[in-house]
């Protein structure tokens, strides 16, 4: 999974990432929970954005490996790639969230 953590954010570089997540939520607490942004806010402690986020060609670990193919004027450009943001309401909520479902013990 390619996420990022930061203060009461997680983003989710990968929306297929999301998508497996948010199937284990609806599994855990009904299809409604992911429907009705109120309930998920209040049950689970955030809201989910869909963004466009705009990342360096250079600093994609996408593209990390395979810079040869990767043109020297492309490096140090931007693109955008889609994101599954989790705006959380407070700190105790998201690292809930953390250790229940993104702490892999791996």
């Amino acid at each position: 999974m390619k996420i990022l953590i930061k203060k009461n954010l997680i983003i989710f570089r990968k929306p297929y990432d999301w998508y497996e997540m948010a199937g284990r939520l609806r599994s855990e607490y009904g299809p409604s929970i992911m429907l009705i942004s109120s309930k998920c806010k209040r049950e689970l402690g955030f809201t989910v954005r869909h963004h466009k986020g705009l990342v360096k060609w250079s600093d994609d670990p996408d593209y990390f490996d395979d810079e040869t193919w990767l043109e020297k004027e492309f490096k140090n450009r931007y693109h955008y790639e889609d994101q599954i943001h989790l705006d959380f309401y407070n700190e105790s909520q998201m690292s809930w969230f953390v250790l229940k479902y993104l702490n892999t013990g791996g």
